[in-house]
């Protein structure tokens, strides 16, 4: 039994609950309280110290056993600092140029400490255990959804990030402070929401079920119905991304291993390429996505569009080798754009399927726009998080333009929904 139906089943109408309840209470400000405030905010200092070490400790290894380095301890540290704000996509300055490239795959386990970490600071709570409160008002919604835990969390961490870059200025790299704020604040954020959203589901815990009732009476219901087809999408997008991306590696697999020889970069820095190249492997797969859309993958000087790929100078970097060749690509390449076609005609499905069969064509289209616009919205940052470059220099983008990446997707996903939800309103409404 969920939330909403406990409090209907005492035969009081949510008016009535809500006059009961002392608008805007949430729980007083004790010792107790301060003390979980305090320990929400280092949660979050800890999940930076953690991720700190996920990184320098290896980085510190391969210094350790690797004999041809110049770099002292501090500075081989510093390296690892830089990495891990390089994951939030920071910029770091280098003696040669400013590097910004966000490896995903390790900001995606960042993100896996914060949802650990802010769940136990969210489901912790020690008013958890009382009664379900009637909420009366945002006030109170965000005392029961542990608004105040988490932004405690976010604070500690970003504090924490920004003061654990602020280290590697000492170093021979130095990060740029200013282009940390949006990621450190974004992973926290992300992992709270993920925190919500599984409770959601899950309703174990009916002090916080009570908030999140709350605010899902005051979204629209448009709204509602459009956000569970876009996490069927997401999925499906990432499949077909991975999918097109481990063809690449195994077509083009003894150019990538050629390279690997011409490097001759010894057991160790073998070791520590490929590592680095699987970290980006998430990147890959965005960039596989926004080729798919049209918009092309531009590496340096060398653009790969549905057209051609032009030539330039890349980095010796293997896996930069299942890159096509320069020239014009296979004849029929651009039936890729199936792919954001077809999850558009899901999309449009979907938004069919949720309306009943006589609710009017716009309003389906509508939810069927909102979840377009969310999935369009989803790639845009993860197209940004993805695509970084080296600049000055000839390597300035490596990866997709976000915004037009974006913009190419949203067009399709619409096009392919307002095709499939068109045909099944006329045929149902014939029906």
């Amino acid at each position: 039994m969920t939330v909403v139906e406990r409090a209907r089943s005492g035969g009081r109408s949510e008016g009535a609950a809500s006059r009961e309840e002392i608008p805007g209470r949430g729980p007083t400000l004790t010792v107790r309280r301060l003390g979980e405030l305090l320990g929400a905010g280092v949660a979050g200092v800890v999940c930076v110290l953690l991720g700190v070490l996920v990184v320098v400790l290896p980085t510190v290894l391969a210094w350790v056993v690797e004999q041809r380095g110049t770099a002292s301890f501090w500075q081989t540290v510093g390296v690892g600092v830089d990495v891990w704000a390089l994951a939030h996509r920071a910029a770091v300055r280098t003696p040669a140029a400013e590097v910004v490239i966000a490896p995903l795959l390790l900001t995606t386990l960042f993100l896996a400490l914060c949802w650990y970490a802010a769940r136990q600071v969210v489901l912790s709570r020690h008013h958890l255990m009382a009664r379900v409160p009637r909420i009366g008002g945002w006030r109170t919604a965000w005392s029961a959804l542990g608004g105040s835990d988490g932004t405690a969390f976010v604070v500690g961490y970003v504090a924490a990030g920004l003061l654990v870059a602020h280290t590697a200025s000492f170093g021979l790299a130095p990060v740029r402070l200013a282009t940390l704020v949006p990621g450190v604040v974004l992973v926290p954020l992300v992992a709270l929401g993920l925190v919500w959203w599984g409770e959601h589901r899950r309703e174990e815990h009916p002090v916080v079920d009570a908030g999140l009732a709350f605010l899902e009476a005051r979204t629209p219901v448009l709204v509602r119905r459009a956000l569970p087809p876009v996490v069927e999408v997401l999925v499906g997008l990432v499949a077909v991304s991975f999918l097109l991306v481990l063809g690449l590696l195994l077509l083009r697999g003894e150019r990538i291993l050629t390279l690997y020889g011409s490097l001759d970069a010894g057991l160790v820095g073998t070791v520590v390429l490929t590592v680095g190249q699987l970290l980006a492997l998430p990147n890959l797969m965005v960039w596989a996505l926004g080729w798919t859309t049209g918009s092309g993958v531009t590496v340096g000087t060398v653009h790969v569009g549905w057209g051609e790929t032009t030539a330039g100078d890349l980095p010796v970097l293997p896996v930069l080798g299942a890159l096509p060749e320069p020239g014009a690509m296979p004849p029929g390449i651009w039936a890729m754009a199936l792919v954001p076609l077809v999850a558009g005609g899901w999309l449009g499905y979907r938004a069919a399927g949720s309306a009943s069969r006589l609710a009017t064509w716009w309003t389906k289209a509508q939810i069927m726009l909102a979840s377009c616009t969310a999935v369009a919205l989803v790639v845009l940052v993860l197209s940004w998080l993805a695509t970084g470059g080296l600049t000055p220099g000839l390597l300035g983008t490596i990866g997709v333009e976000a915004w037009r990446t974006s913009g190419l997707l949203l067009a399709e996903l619409v096009a392919g929904g307002l095709l499939v939800l068109t045909v099944l309103h006329l045929s149902r409404r014939r029906l």
